[in-house]
């Protein structure tokens, strides 16, 4: 990989890192819930033009629709919202890729060594010792979520995995309606907003809404695309773990989110399991998330 096409990846990756930041500032000021259909209803009018019926692959392409938006993205950015420390969310997020490679086990019928077994192990293990940092209860429903939303990234990941010829930003598209449909009526039932009070909010705040989409979304995933249509996964795999190294640095340097002993043995015993995973996988062509929209 040549010098630009490095500073490219490692761009994606920061991209997504301040993607945290923006989120946990949105779903304050708009609500978790509202936030999110918000960012899913800019990504749908940006990508609407790539929107294309599949015949054949519309079941597998709806319930990975429905799974990111639902499953994913209302569990992580309530999470995110939730969280009293940004870096230890960002830390579990990855979780994502040894629960793909435990899932490709269980329905892909996968085999793995003793290396990925002891590297998912570790991952787990490091988000255990995170959840004992005593931030109070909420620390601990954010990191529950958080798993939940990993978990749902996993089976999108499968489903991806079982995609023939569909266009990137034509399932992102799908994606982006799926999520926007779902997540208005999830919104209009558990949060109730009075959308008039949307005038009232100042247009500098919706800085938020239009990073996460466009930013995180489009630009993140158009640039990740762009890479992996030129290198093998296997190349881009190592740095997997570089959004959340930049989350947590974004974290402390714009949030004063704090680092503590637990968060930081815990953060590079997952990351560390997390990156070994991804490399492994990558050499052995097991699902991971490194495909998957952020």
């Amino acid at each position: 990989m040549n010098r630009l096409h490095l500073l490219l990846l490692i761009g994606v990756n920061a991209l997504w890192g301040f993607n945290y930041i923006a989120g946990k500032e949105g779903t304050g000021t708009f609500g978790p819930l509202l936030f999110i259909t918000l960012r899913f209803s800019v990504v749908l009018i940006l990508l609407l033009v790539f929107l294309r019926w599949v015949p054949g692959q519309m079941r597998r392409i709806l319930g990975i629709g429905f799974c990111m938006g639902i499953g994913h993205y209302a569990f992580l950015f309530y999470g995110i919202h939730l969280a009293g420390s940004l870096s230890s969310v960002a830390i579990a997020a990855q979780l994502t890729v040894p629960f793909a490679t435990l899932l490709a086990i269980v329905f892909l019928k996968e085999r793995i060594g003793v290396t990925r077994v002891l590297a998912i192990t570790a991952s787990f293990a490091g988000v255990a010792i995170i959840g004992f940092e005593p931030f109070g209860p909420e620390h601990t429903v954010a990191l529950i979520f958080t798993g939940v939303a990993s978990l749902a990234m996993a089976i999108a990941t499968i489903l991806m995995r079982q995609l023939e010829g569909v266009p990137a930003f034509n399932l992102q598209a799908w994606i982006a309606l799926c999520s926007t449909v779902s997540m208005a009526i999830i919104t209009w039932f558990f949060e109730n907003p009075d959308l008039s009070l949307l005038q009232e909010i100042p247009v500098n705040q919706y800085w938020t809404v239009l990073y996460s989409a466009i930013g995180a979304t489009i630009m993140g995933h158009s640039a990740l695309y762009f890479l992996l249509q030129r290198y093998p996964i296997n190349s881009v795999a190592p740095f997997i773990t570089l959004s959340t190294l930049f989350a947590i640095a974004f974290g402390g340097f714009f949030l004063n989110d704090q680092l503590t002993l637990k968060i930081s043995l815990g953060g590079l015993l997952t990351l560390l399991g997390v990156t070994v995973v991804a490399i492994r996988n990558a050499k052995e062509n097991v699902p991971t998330s490194i495909r998957t929209p952020r």
